[in-house]
């Protein structure tokens, strides 16, 4: 995983941790990636930490789960 993968994991963390929910309009904006890029981050995100969110589909957006628990600090 390089370094800007990281930061957008990170920020995916923080996001579900102060928010409790974020999209990957979200992720696009803020880093300048494109959507399959996003999608790949959730996707690894949830591979490193799967019990930490949830996809909502009527939101389009994922949620911290009850049992959410912090990876990186």
């Amino acid at each position: 995983m390089n370094y800007a993968q990281q930061q957008r994991l990170r920020f995916i963390e923080c996001m579900l941790a102060y928010y409790g929910r974020i999209g990957r309009a979200e992720v696009c904006d803020f880093f300048a990636v494109s959507e399959p890029t996003a999608t790949r981050d959730f996707r690894l995100y949830s591979e490193v930490a799967p019990d930490n969110l949830v996809m909502d589909r009527s939101s389009k957006s994922w949620i911290r789960s009850a049992s959410f628990r912090r990876v990186y600090q």
